[in-house]
């Protein structure tokens, strides 16, 4: 699943792009994907008005105009792909976004094949409150005080500490993939309970959070499954992951090998030396 920094990636790419210029069209080749989508709300918000602003809130890429948001989420396997024609080569594209500027038109092709991504819109008034934002935690990359929130976050929770972090509600965009590196940067084992975390560690876990986040950021993204950029490459941070999709391979701390275990469902890889 795209995670953050995949979104940021796309979200700084889009930026330069949309900014500025009128979406004139939207054609939307079904009705649904993961939530119906609200075709006339979305062109009564989007459709005829200049994109001044794109941004993102946890996962999602937002489009904003005077009318409102483009509310956009990649799913399990979406993509949001640049490209100088109407018509799509891509398959499962499901939406196109026609934008007009001083260079001639460029679209946007929302591509999923899953199908578990989504398109919404929403008021300028209705964001603050509308029920996919109102109850998320804070952006790991800009609050100043991380360490100090996930500790009073963390008190009398029982939950194991990696799925603590990957519940948006203590904070955003933690997935899998970063969950498993930030706790091995911090030597923290992913399995303790969050209340037993301590502060010490939660000092090193929000710096290992912010590092490995950024460096994804800055290395394009990760490129498992079906995640590419808005010109269609794939991402490549998976070059330099430490712990994840490494079982039994040798911990390149101290060369115990890398465990596989579940937690929450989820594939969860640590060091049983490094991570105490």
């Amino acid at each position: 699943m795209p995670e953050l920094p995949e979104v940021e990636c796309l979200t700084r790419a889009v930026r330069g792009i949309l900014e500025g210029r009128t979406l004139s069209s939207a054609t939307f080749h079904r009705a649904d994907l993961r939530w119906p989508i609200p075709i006339a709300d979305f062109n009564n918000r989007l459709v005829g008005f200049s994109i001044r602003k794109v941004s993102r809130r946890s996962k999602y890429l937002l489009l904003e105009t005077e009318r409102g948001y483009g509310i956009f989420h990649l799913g399990m396997s979406g993509n949001i792909l640049l490209s100088p024609e109407e018509s799509s080569r891509w398959k499962h594209t499901h939406a196109s976004l026609r934008l007009e500027g001083e260079d001639g038109p460029q679209f946007l092709h929302f591509v999923d094949p899953r199908r578990f991504g989504c398109i919404l819109s929403c008021s300028l008034e209705e964001f603050p409150n509308h029920p996919l934002f109102k109850d998320l935690g804070p952006e790991p990359l800009e609050f100043p005080r991380l360490a100090e929130h996930l500790a009073v976050r963390a008190e009398g929770k029982t939950v194991a500490v990696k799925s603590f972090l990957m519940d948006a509600h203590h904070i955003v965009g933690v997935g899998n993939i970063y969950a498993n590196e930030a706790l091995f940067r911090a030597g923290v084992r992913p399995d303790r309970k969050a209340r037993l975390v301590k502060r010490e560690s939660w000092d090193a876990l929000a710096t290992a959070i912010q590092e490995v986040l950024q460096e994804a950021i800055e290395a394009g993204g990760t490129s498992f499954r079906d995640y590419k950029h808005v010109d269609g490459d794939a991402g490549y941070f998976e070059l330099a992951l430490r712990v994840y999709g490494r079982s039994d391979e040798a911990c390149v701390r101290c060369e115990t090998k890398i465990k596989l275990s579940k937690i929450g469902g989820r594939a969860t890889y640590f060091c049983r030396k490094c991570q105490r």
